[in-house]
Formats: structure tokens, C-alpha cells, sequence
């Protein structure tokens, strides 16, 4: 999976402030995508595409609540948070050294 297809979708969908982090190791890409979501109901949604668009049958991380919502894929991780959440939790602090600029 390609992490620029991902944030096309993401930007289709009206998710807001993407960040995309580049934690390959060696021959091994893995990649992490913190997004932000103004409502549930847009998380969701957007979940929804993403799920049906790659065929993802493993359950979605957060779906109910919608706060925080994760896909974990072979080389790709997703996170859909709603602001409050993204900002508690604040993993673009951590992974700040590997982010990466999407074109």
C-alpha cells in the first residue's frame, strides 16, 4: 500500500492536518498517518471508504466510539483522531524525526 494513496483519501474525505512519518527500517517500509477529524460522523465515513476501497477485514481499532480510529495494514499504520484526542495523545511528538513530505 502506498502511503500517497492513503492521503489522497484522507484529503477526499475532509480529514485535516495529515502527517505522514517514514519509519522504514533497512529493506523493511513502514509508514504511520496521524490525521485529524473535525466530527465522528466524517471519521467514520471516511473509515468506511478506506475499509471498503482496500477490502480491510480486521476490525477497526476505535469504529465505535469514532474518536480514535486505527487500521493497522502490512506496512501502513492509520490513525483517524478527532482533535482533542490527536492533541492528548500527541504522537506527532514522537514520531517528528521521521516525518515526511507527500507530493
Amino acid at each position: 500500500m502506498k502511503p500517497k494513496e492513503l492521503v489522497s483519501i484522507l484529503q477526499e474525505n475532509k480529514m485535516k492536518n495529515i502527517s505522514v512519518y517514514d519509519l522504514s527500517e533497512g529493506d523493511i517500509e513502514k509508514f504511520v498517518i496521524l490525521s485529524t477529524s473535525n466530527k465522528v460522523l466524517d471519521s467514520k465515513k471516511c473509515a468506511d471508504v478506506i475499509a471498503e476501497k482496500y477490502g480491510y477485514t480486521e476490525k477497526i481499532e476505535g469504529y465505535f466510539k469514532g474518536e480514535w480510529i486505527v487500521f493497522d495494514f502490512a506496512n501502513v499504520t492509520l490513525h483517524i483522531f478527532l482533535p482533542k484526542v490527536r492533541e492528548k495523545y500527541n504522537l506527532d511528538k514522537l514520531y517528528k524525526p521521521k516525518k515526511v513530505v507527500i507530493k
